[in-house]
């Protein structure tokens, strides 16, 4: 009986230090989340700016161009996130659960 408790102790403790490091990575990811939405978005604008400057008709073309850069930059938020996120919270994880465990 003493065991099933301690394991359920156990499996808390890992859970709750679980959570807490993926809050932390999440807060800590925002930052390098926003540069390379920035980025991202910067080289997209640069292009349609490129383009432009080289077609006939630039101004609608240069209008449009623009707003299809922000949306397809828009569409990969979450993925850029997630992709900063994840390898951020296995690290903080891995290496307070050395020291913990």
């Amino acid at each position: 009986m003493d065991k099933n408790i301690n394991m359920d102790q156990q499996k808390r403790k890992d859970l709750n230090l679980r959570l807490g490091n993926l809050i932390l990575a999440i807060f800590l990811a925002t930052v390098p989340t926003a540069i390379t939405y920035g980025t991202l978005s910067i080289h997209g604008l640069n292009i349609c700016r490129t383009l432009s400057s080289k077609v006939n008709y630039s101004n609608k073309i240069k209008e449009q161009c623009d707003e299809a850069a922000w949306d397809t930059t828009k569409s990969y938020i979450i993925l850029i996130g997630f992709f900063i996120t994840l390898p951020t919270w296995m690290w903080f994880y891995l290496s307070t659960k050395k020291k913990v465990g």
